[in-house]
């Protein structure tokens, strides 16, 4: 993903309606997976801007369009975790989840889960 930014809250919530629906989403779908309510107009507006900003390409068939991501969920995940991790915590990983854990967000389940993780990581492939 070149040079792209991570989106704001409200663009994500969208991307993420679009990338957990079966196939291309239309508006109505998309509002009805939002969380957050909105209006219409609102959602046309963000639908508009993320195609604008390459993440959704938009094909209208008959009244209806339909939305599908131009950029896989994996890709952006790993980009925005990535920039995450450099811009808060110096690119340590280390430290990051010394917040979480210090921050009450990791459970002792979690952090077995993450060594079994890792554990794996150095084994390499199967």
């Amino acid at each position: 993903m070149r040079e792209r930014k991570n989106l704001p809250d409200s663009e994500l919530d969208i991307m993420l309606a679009v990338w957990h629906s079966q196939g291309p989403a239309t508006a109505p779908a998309i509002l009805e997976a939002l969380e957050k309510p909105l209006t219409a107009s609102a959602l046309h507006s963000y639908l508009k801007r993320l195609e604008e900003k390459g993440f959704l390409a938009c094909k209208k068939e008959g009244r209806v369009n339909r939305y599908t991501p131009l950029i896989p969920e994996e890709e952006y995940r790993r980009h925005a975790g990535g920039a995450v991790l450099e811009k808060l915590y110096d690119g340590s990983l280390k430290t990051f989840a010394a917040a979480l854990w210090d921050g009450g967000r990791l459970s002792a389940s979690q952090v077995s889960e993450l060594r079994d993780y890792l554990d794996e990581l150095e084994r390499g492939p199967k």
